[in-house]
């Protein structure tokens, strides 16, 4: 499935504004671009995942927003199970602490403590508009709060965001686990343009406006360049071929640069099934030991 065929029809349309204004109006062009991928779409929680979160203990917790930015922002935070191991497990964009159901499951029947989040602009979590660098700066606050953990399992956005802060952050983990993972913030932007159509015009003008509001350059957002930067001893890829937003080709490349990397690779969830594949569960269970 290609990311065009999942795209919602709201943001087909949008996709078809972005590119009849590019060229005329790059600046604005590439302002709306960035609004539209700082609000991620509200969720109804399905009887499954209100059940997973009726068993976890729930906490808020405050922290700032950026490092250049000390106003509190209030994140709600989740347990399950206890233990001195701690596994934090990190949804991807749009995504819930309670897609990990499964997962959450068999750590805990496993012996792990088990901790999500609702990301910024998530669930229960403040704030409309969020974004990486964000996610970046808060997760280094909720290391650093949580104390040492086992591991971290990142889906989606959150296995990026995960690995970038493993990066640039002053922050380390034993092992890091990047479920349906893109790897580069500036290839995933890339490759909206060309699904939109927006001319190349408008691209420095997101760079200049990422410059100047988060004060972090689009290029640093990308693994290819830290490839043997990310501060784990040990990390596993896992993605599914078939995936229609992460494109299989970038994580074989990646793979083909970082030999020590391991990785599974399967056939048919696509970019959300994968999380409840039981191939995919037993193989993160296996990895922690």
């Amino acid at each position: 499935m290609e990311q065009q065929q999942v795209m919602p029809f709201a943001l087909k349309v949008s996709a078809f504004m972005l590119s009849r204004l590019g060229k005329p109006f790059p600046g604005l062009t590439a302002r709306m671009f960035l609004s539209m991928y700082s609000r991620p779409p509200k969720r109804k929680l399905r009887e499954s995942h209100l059940a997973v979160k009726k068993n976890a203990v729930a906490e808020q917790m405050s922290f700032s927003r950026y490092a250049f930015d000390e106003r509190p922002i209030n994140l709600q935070l989740y347990h399950w199970g206890q233990s001195d191991k701690k596994v934090l497990l990190l949804h991807g964009w749009g995504g819930s602490p309670f897609d990990f159901r499964q997962m959450i499951t068999a750590l805990v029947t496993a012996g792990y403590e088990v901790i999500g989040w609702d990301a910024p602009a998530h669930g229960a979590s403040e704030g409309k508009q969020t974004n990486l660098v964000q996610w970046m700066h808060v997760m280094e606050q909720l290391l650093t709060r949580i104390g040492p953990v086992h591991a971290i399992v990142g889906h989606s956005l959150g296995g990026l965001s995960a690995a970038l802060a493993l990066v640039h952050k002053q922050v380390q983990a034993p092992r890091l686990v990047m479920v349906s993972a893109a790897v580069s913030a500036p290839v995933f932007f890339q490759e909206t343009f060309h699904l939109f159509r927006i001319p190349d015009r408008v691209m420095p003008k997101v760079h200049e406006l990422i410059m100047t509001r988060l004060q972090n350059d689009l290029l640093n957002l990308d693994l290819f360049k830290y490839i043997d930067r990310i501060k784990a001893e040990k990390i596993l890829v896992i993605y599914d071929e078939n995936d229609g937003l992460v494109k299989r080709e970038q994580i074989d490349d990646f793979l083909q640069q970082y030999p020590a990397i391991q990785s599974l690779k399967i056939k048919g969830e696509g970019h959300f099934r994968i999380m409840r594949n039981e191939e995919v569960i037993e193989r993160v269970v296996k990895f922690m030991e």
